[in-house]
């Protein structure tokens, strides 16, 4: 892989409307970076799931053979929605969740559909974009609903103060200085919150919970306001649980910007709670950046 296609964008590609809006969301952010798209499809090999063999015979090359058929089709709509975007296409055999991780490791941003919503996915968070949100060192998008076909106009991070939150909210600012959009930076901290503070904290009222917290978030953004004036920024801070704050702020939002670690979660082995519940209910894309 050459350098520039270490940042480019590639969509987990499969034939139905979820991947296709996929694919259209991912075409026009490649646009914006000025980058190539790669459409991938991932072809299970047959009882691989189950038992992690490999069975013998035509089946698996009829099987790469329709994707590869179905995943150039899908390149030509592509080409033809987006003249001036280059598209490339890669099928892989293999478990999906793998050759995602393993195609896109070192590009610049994976945009995957929606995790099912069957119970069991939606407790365990067991689908491929889960997996990938917890394993990818690629910044993940999970793209749904009509809205996602429209333009980015308002760009919502999560900020917790952490280390970490830094190279999310730089992912936020580039995403909203790209598409012009408005960005609203959403410092949300029950944990603050009077009802929750032990005795002896010191915090007398809300309102320098609230102060607090401000200033923090303004610590967070210093940064990024210098860089570039030009984005609109809004602050925001809020007392309510970061999970139900952030789903209130998706509604109104284009582009959620999230962070897979909150303070103390380790990505490797678990998706911290909050980041679980956006990736599967937010009304909006969700981007996961690590």
């Amino acid at each position: 892989m050459g350098t520039r296609e270490h940042r480019d964008v590639a969509v987990g590609a499969d034939d139905s409307d979820a991947g296709r809006l996929a694919m259209r969301w991912a075409a026009r952010e490649a646009l914006s970076r000025d980058r190539a798209l790669l459409l991938v499809r991932a072809v299970p090999i047959p009882l691989e799931d189950l038992t992690r063999t490999h069975t013998t015979g035509d089946q698996p090359v009829m099987r790469h053979g329709c994707a590869q058929q179905e995943l150039a089709a899908m390149a030509t709509e592509c080409r033809r929605m987006f003249p001036d975007l280059l598209v490339r296409t890669k099928v892989q055999m293999g478990h999906p969740a793998s050759v995602l991780r393993e195609e896109t490791d070192q590009m610049g941003l994976l945009v995957l559909g929606p995790p099912p919503l069957s119970r069991t996915r939606r407790v365990l968070l067991g689908s491929t974009a889960g997996e990938l949100v917890r394993t990818s060192h690629t910044p993940v998008v999970v793209v749904r609903g009509p809205e996602a076909d429209r333009p980015l106009r308002r760009v919502v991070v999560g900020v917790d103060g952490s280390p970490s939150c830094a190279g999310t909210i730089a992912f936020a600012h580039d995403a909203a200085r790209r598409h012009s959009a408005t960005l609203t930076a959403l410092l949300a901290d029950a944990a603050r919150a009077p009802d929750a503070l032990p005795p002896g904290r010191g915090w007398r009222h809300e309102s320098d919970i609230v102060e607090a917290n401000q200033r923090l978030l303004a610590e967070c953004l210093a940064g990024v306001a210098r860089s570039d004036p030009d984005v609109e920024l809004h602050q925001e801070v809020s007392l309510e649980l970061p999970t139900e704050a952030l789903l209130q702020a998706a509604e109104k939002a284009d582009l959620l910007v999230i962070g897979a670690r909150g303070r103390h979660i380790v990505r490797s082995t678990t998706l911290g709670s909050t980041s679980h519940a956006l990736v599967h209910y937010a009304d909006c894309a969700v981007a996961v950046t690590g």
